[in-house]
C-alpha cells in the first residue's frame, strides 16, 4: 500500500496474520520480467525502514501473539482474527479486520518527523461493545496491537457511525474517463463468426491487458479481469462495436485468473482469495474490496496459480489450484454461496488452467501435460476423486491408479488446456446444451461429445487472438464471449483478447454424436450424408494408442497390441453402414476395447454433394453392447 501525500512510502499488510510486515521508502515495487512478471515474487524497491516476522499482528484474548495455526499457511482461526477487506476511497487506504467481536479499521500513513526523517504511522479505529468508534494514533507503524491494552488508553477521538462513514466513504473517481475502442465485426460466411471487441492495449494507466476472465451483469455490462491485477468494466457492446468503453473498475489484485458476476456483484479470484468488489457510490469504480473468502492456504510458489471461478445451481463457488506444497496445492476447491466455508472437492492436479460447472451441477476440469500427466486430460469430477498428479494426491496412502478422464486430448488439438463452458439449451444453433472446451495453447475451442464415460472432441473453426481460457454466454444477446492471454506454450499473437462468437445460421458439417459398441463405433453427423460415399470404407481410416502414467514429462504414443512398442496401431475398418436416419454411420471394426486415444479420419459428401473431411478423436472407457449389421 502506498502511503504519504505523494505516495513516497510503501507498507505491506499480511492478510493471513493481520500484521504489518514491512515498510520502506524510495520506491514502490520491483518486478521480475521472467514470464511477463508472473512467475517470481515482487520485491521492495527502496530502503527498508521496518520489518516484522510472520507472527500475528493482534493479540488473542489472553494477550498472546503466538501463532495458533497447526499448518503455517492460510489465515488465523475465524474466532481469533480475520481480514475482511480494504477501502480505497479518498487519499488513504483503510484495511479492515476483526479480532473476535471487535471491528478494526487500520489506516497506514507516512509523515516527515521533526528531525526530517520518514516516519510510518497508523490511525486505528476500533469498535468494541459500544455504538461509538474509538480512534487511536500509533506513531510506531510496526507495532502489534493488544486491543485490551489499547482500549485502556485515552482515544484521540470518538466517532459515531456517520463520522466513520465519512472516513471510509468513497472518494472521487481515480481512473478518469473511459477508454473508447472500435471493434471488428466478422463478415465471413461461416457458421460461427468471431468478432473482436478491441482491447485497449495502449492506455493512460500503462496497464498490461493480459485478459484472464469475464462475466456479465444483468444489463449486459461486461467485467474483465487481467492477470496483472485489474478489473475493467466494459460497456457499449452492441452489434456494430463502433464505440466500446473500457473503464478501470479495480486494481491491485493478486494475479486474478477468474471472475464471476452473481446478482450483479463482481467476484474475482486471485491467488490469495475470492474478492467481492463493491461500488458503494455507483461511480463505476470499486471502493471496497471485500475478502469474501480467504481460507485458502498458499505457499508463494512461482506457478501456484488459482484459476477459473465458477458457480453451481445452488450458488456455491468453485476454483482450481496449481500444485505446490500446501494442503490446497493441486486441488479443486468449493466455497459455499455465502463465503463461510472452503472445502476440497478433488485432488491430483498439476497445473490446471480452467474448469466448468454445468447447469445441472456437473463439474469438469482439464489439466496440462507434464509429469504424471501424459497428455492433456479432460475430467468429469467425482467428489473425492484423484486425477493423476501424484505429488498432489493428499492421501495417507498413495494411490496406485487415477480416476480415468472423460477424454485424453491429443496435443495437436490442445497442448495446454483452458476452461470449459456449457452452451445454454435451445440456443447458439445446433450446439445448444453441449459442452465446449478451450485451448489456451492453440488459441481455439472445441466441442466435447459424450457417450456415458466415453468422450470425443471436434475442433470448431476459427482462432482467437490470444490463448483461450474462459468462455461466458451473455444472457442479453445469447452470444459466446471468450477471453485469453499470452504466456508460455501458446500460439497467441496479442497480450489478451475479448472476442464474441456468433452463430450465423450457416450449416456446420461435423460429428455431433457417438456410441461405442463392442463391435464398432457409431458416429452421428450434423447433416445428411451421401450414402455411397459414407459406405465406402476408403472414406474412412482409424488408429489407436495408449499413454504411460509415469513421473516422466508427458508420454509417447504406445501401441495397444504391443505395450512395449512405441507408436500407433492401425484399425481395420471391416464395414461402413449408413443408418436409417441418413446422418449416422456404423463403423464395424471388430472387437472394441478401452483405449486412451482413437482417431477416426473421414472424407465424406453431404447428401447435397458438399465435400467435408476431418479427424474425430475419442477416448474409450466403457464398451456398449454389439450393434447389428
Amino acid at each position: 500500500i502506498r502511503v504519504g501525500e505523494k505516495g513516497e512510502g510503501t507498507m505491506v499488510f499480511d492478510t493471513d496474520l493481520c500484521t504489518w510486515r514491512a515498510g520502506w521508502t524510495g520506491g514502490f515495487l520491483k518486478t521480475d520480467p521472467a514470464r511477463y512478471g508472473l512467475i517470481r515474487a515482487l520485491k521492495p524497491s527502496g530502503k527498508i525502514v521496518f520489518a516484522n516476522p510472520a507472527t500475528p499482528g493482534v493479540a488473542d484474548t489472553k494477550g498472546s501473539f503466538a501463532d495458533p495455526r497447526k499448518v503455517k499457511h492460510g489465515p488465523l482461526p475465524q474466532a481469533y482474527a480475520r481480514y475482511k477487506g480494504l477501502y480505497v476511497g479518498g487519499n488513504r487506504i483503510v484495511v479492515r479486520y476483526d479480532l473476535g467481536e471487535t471491528e478494526i479499521f487500520d489506516s497506514p500513513w507516512m509523515n516527515k518527523g521533526q528531525d526530517g526523517t520518514d516516519q510510518f504511522n497508523r490511525k486505528i479505529i476500533i469498535k468494541h461493545g459500544s455504538k461509538n468508534w474509538k480512534v487511536y494514533q500509533l506513531q510506531d507503524a510496526s507495532a502489534k496491537i493488544d486491543v485490551k491494552e489499547l482500549l485502556r488508553q485515552k482515544p484521540s477521538a470518538n466517532l459515531d457511525e456517520e463520522e466513520l462513514g465519512s472516513l471510509i466513504g468513497s472518494g472521487p473517481r481515480r481512473w478518469g474517463a473511459p477508454i473508447v475502442t472500435k471493434g471488428i465485426v466478422d463478415k465471413r460466411k461461416t457458421a460461427y463468426a468471431i468478432d473482436t471487441i478491441t482491447v485497449p492495449y495502449k492506455n493512460p494507466h500503462n496497464a498490461l491487458m493480459f485478459t484472464t476472465g469475464h462475466d456479465f451483469a444483468s444489463n449486459g455490462d461486461c467485467y474483465v479481469c487481467t492477470v496483472h491485477g485489474d478489473v475493467w468494466k466494459v460497456t457499449g457492446i452492441d452489434a456494430e462495436l463502433k464505440a466500446v468503453k473500457w473503464h478501470r473498475f479495480a486494481t491491485g489484485l493478486y494475479q486474478p485468473l477468474g471472475l464471476r458476476v452473481v446478482k450483479d456483484q463482481v467476484y474475482v479470484l486471485g491467488r490469495d482469495q475470492i474478492t467481492r468488489l463493491h461500488d458503494k457510490n455507483g461511480d463505476g469504480e470499486a471502493d471496497f474490496y471485500e475478502a469474501f473468502n480467504n481460507d485458502i492456504m498458499i505457499g508463494g510458489g512461482g506457478h501456484s496459480y488459482a484459476t477459473c471461478l465458477e458457480t453451481d445451481p445452488e450458488g456455491n463457488f468453485y476454483f482450481i489450484r496449481c500444485a505446490e506444497g500446501t494442503p490446497h496445492g493441486g486441488v479443486l476447491l468449493k466455497v459455499l454461496a455465502d463465503g463461510s466455508k472452503l472445502s476440497v472437492v478433488a485432488t491430483g492436479f498439476r497445473n490446471p488452467n480452467g474448469l466448468g460447472v454445468g447447469p445441472n451441477g456437473v463439474i469438469t476440469a482439464a489439466d496440462q501435460q507434464g509429469t504424471w500427466v501424459p497428455e492433456t486430460r479432460l475430467d468429469v469430477i467425482r467428489p473425492g476423486g484423484f486425477y493423476g498428479f501424484m505429488p498432489s494426491h493428499k492421501r495417507k496412502v498413495a494411490p496406485t491408479m487415477y480416476d480415468p478422464p472423460l477424454l485424453w486430448i491429443p496435443r495437436v488439438l490442445d497442448n495446454s488446456a483452458g476452461g470449459q463452458v456449457w452452451v445454454p439449451k435451445n440456443s447458439w444453433g445446433p450446439l445448444g446444451g453441449e459442452l465446449l472446451h478451450f485451448s489456451y495453447g492453440r488459441c481455439s475451442m472445441m466441442r466435447i461429445v459424450r457417450d456415458g464415460a466415453n468422450g470425443g472432441v471436434v475442433p470448431l473453426p476459427g482462432r482467437f487472438l490470444s490463448g483461450a481460457c474462459r468462455g461466458r454466454f451473455n444472457p442479453k444477446d445469447g452470444h459466446l464471449y471468450v477471453t485469453g492471454l499470452l504466456g508460455w506454450q501458446t500460439s497467441a499473437i496479442r497480450d489478451g483478447c475479448l472476442q464474441r462468437v456468433r452463430f450465423t445460421g450457416e450449416p456446420i458439417r461435423q460429428p455431433i454424436g457417438m456410441k461405442v459398441h463392442v463391435n464398432g463405433i457409431r458416429l452421428t453427423f450434423s447433416t445428411a450424408l451421401d450414402k455411397k460415399v459414407a459406405e465406402d470404407i476408403d472414406s474412412w481410416s482409424a488408429e489407436q494408442w495408449n499413454y504411460r502414467w509415469t513421473a516422466a514429462y508427458g508420454s509417447k504414443d504406445w501401441s495397444v497390441k504391443d505395450p512395449n512398442k512405441q507408436g500407433r496401431d492401425l484399425i481395420a475398418i471391416k464395414n461402413a453402414k449408413l443408418l436409417s436416419d441418413g446422418k449416422s454411420v456404423f463403423l464395424q471394426i471388430g472387437k472394441v476395447a478401452p483405449v486412451h486415444s482413437m482417431a477416426i479420419q473421414y472424407n465424406l459428401d453431404t447428401a447435397q454433394g458438399k465435400i467435408f473431411k476431418g479427424t474425430y478423436n475419442l477416448t474409450v472407457n466403457e464398451v456398449g453392447k454389439a450393434l447389428g449389421k
